[in-house]
């Protein structure tokens, strides 16, 4: 009798250490299941709040273009202290009914005060003076004079060429160019693979566009300034700069040519600008879990209202 009471003692113990391990699997699986489902949950919160971000900075890049019009029509000049030139620093953004509130930051650059690497060819073909505006410019930034070539190939290889006047055409069918064209300078520092401080230096003093332009002296950085004049030193560039951001500005490009010669630079004035009709709006809106940053070129040519070329998103 003992020996059968010990044996189903022992089958009841077995049972019961069963019971338990199915208990354990089943509420590991419950868990894993209940976690999987909160994961897959929050994914679609976090991919409807991204949507939702990138509508409200939508709506931000519409402002972009109205400051820009509004611009276009009142100054016959494009300043550094003019009202398209005032970041917007963390505004809420709240809705009727909704207690979330969206947070959106964003601000609008001049990127005809950069140098345009569009100049560096015409129609594919490579200009050599505006070769060596870059190269004195990459110089003055303490980058390596070889990515000059580099760049001249990417912007030469985006042109469409010109059909010889003898080479046979087909109708409606116009020239095609080698590769696309990058948008904007960010895009051109990825093809070189350069390194974030490269990058930085390129942002400020170099922007890209579909189309040649001229500098607007009156937001070009210092050592743009320096480029664009040969024989001018890079600090009677920031001499100039200074006193153009301390409120005197240049009026046209007369009023430019007339300072230079002023610095005893026996160089002719480049061809520049005091206006503008390139800009980059850029902006961030942060929303619950979501945050998204978007740029945007923007064409100003008034007195129609300014075109959005293209708008990325930024990682």
């Amino acid at each position: 009798m003992k020996r059968l009471s010990a044996q189903a003692s022992r089958e009841r113990g077995a049972a019961v250490v069963s019971a338990l391990i199915i208990v354990a699997i089943v509420a590991a699986l419950t868990t894993s299941l209940f976690q999987r489902q909160t994961a897959s949950t929050r994914r679609v919160e976090n991919e409807l709040a991204r949507v939702q971000a990138r509508a409200m900075l939508a709506g931000g890049i519409d402002w972009a273009r109205l400051v820009v019009r509004d611009h276009g029509r009142r100054e016959p000049t494009t300043r550094g202290d003019q009202i398209w030139a005032t970041p917007v620093l963390d505004t809420r953004i709240e809705r009727p009914g909704d207690d979330r509130v969206a947070v959106f930051s964003g601000g609008v650059q001049d990127e005809q005060g950069k140098y345009n690497l569009y100049n560096l060819a015409r129609n594919g073909v490579p200009q050599p003076e505006q070769e060596d505006v870059l190269r004195r410019l990459l110089n003055t930034l303490q980058l390596p004079d070889t990515l000059a070539a580099r760049m001249i190939d990417i912007v030469a290889s985006a042109q469409p060429p010109v059909q010889a006047a003898d080479a046979p055409s087909t109708p409606g069918k116009a020239p095609q160019a080698r590769a696309p064209l990058p948008r904007g300078v960010d895009e051109v520092a990825a093809l070189l693979g350069l390194e974030p401080p490269m990058r930085n230096a390129l942002r400020r003093t170099m922007t890209l566009l579909p189309a040649a332009t001229s500098v607007n002296v009156n937001t070009a950085p210092a050592e743009v300034i320096a480029a664009l004049v040969p024989g001018l030193s890079l600090s009677q560039a920031r001499a100039m700069a200074g006193e153009r951001d301390r409120g005197n500005w240049f009026n046209n490009t007369g009023d430019f040519a007339n300072r230079l010669a002023g610095t005893g630079v026996k160089t002719p004035a480049p061809s520049v600008s005091t206006n503008s009709g390139w800009f980059l709006a850029s902006g961030t809106v942060v929303y619950e879990r979501a945050r998204v940053s978007m740029q945007a070129l923007v064409r100003s040519a008034p007195p129609a209202a300014p075109d959005t070329i293209w708008t990325r998103e930024i990682p």
